[in-house]
């Protein structure tokens, strides 16, 4: 498939390794009362035959708060960070929002999943999946085909330790990393476990990536594909 050039989005990264540039783009209330009595009258003969006595009321010096039966909740799609047997760290790829799951249905890192969570009292800061709408993961590829003439053109023109981004013709997208050729493999390995390029095949709604270098020139493409 031919790609189109029809746009660039540089992102500044550290200089010290190819690595960075991949890292880079990619109880408060007491129980006092308040008697009005201060004089002892238990010895006074007047109160003897007195069998009730008036006992004060406490007082409370902030208001009660009113319970709420609508737990918070949040929809949206998340990549899996991390996966454990109890717990799962979610991160919703449009906002950065992070949310922690205190059960594992079944997800694994670098999974994406589109649900909605419900939060879980009485903190509200851990979650449940309240509606699971899909969860897939998606498959990262070396390709053993060397990035397209247009990409290598772009590629010759950037500065090391640079990204562009540009537009497929159809579906998807294409990112340009220019490396230091010596880290150019190495580059290609850290992709496969960075989390951004799972979060960008998330966020282009597709299905797969593939990655194609070329070592003697450092330019490394990263295509976000259909299915």
């Amino acid at each position: 498939m031919t790609d189109e050039d029809t746009g660039a989005e540089n992102t500044e990264t550290d200089d010290e390794s190819a690595a960075e540039t991949v890292a880079g783009m990619y109880d408060r209330q007491s129980d006092e009362t308040a008697p009005d009595s201060t004089a002892d009258q238990s010895n006074d003969p007047e109160n003897e035959d007195t069998d009730e006595k008036d006992t004060p009321s406490p007082r409370f010096d902030a208001p009660l708060l009113e319970g709420s039966d609508e737990p918070e909740t949040s929809t949206g799609t998340f990549y899996v960070k991390h996966a454990g047997d109890s717990a799962v760290t979610l991160h919703e790829v449009n906002t950065s929002q992070i949310a922690t799951l205190i059960q594992n249905p079944g997800f694994e890192r670098h999974d994406i999943i589109e649900a909605t969570l419900v939060a879980q009292p009485p903190m509200q800061v851990s979650y449940l999946i309240q509606e699971l709408e899909s969860h897939r993961s998606i498959p990262v590829e070396t390709s053993p085909e060397p990035p397209t003439r247009q990409v290598l053109e772009i590629g010759e023109e950037m500065d090391e330790n640079e990204a562009v981004a540009i537009e497929r013709e159809g579906d998807g997208e294409i990112h340009i990393l220019r490396t230091d050729s010596e880290y150019t493999e190495h580059t290609v390995e850290e992709l496969h476990d960075d989390e951004m390029t799972y979060k960008n095949a998330a966020r282009y709604e597709v299905d797969r990536v593939e990655l194609r270098s070329d070592e003697e020139r450092g330019i490394v493409s990263i295509r976000y594909l259909p299915a």
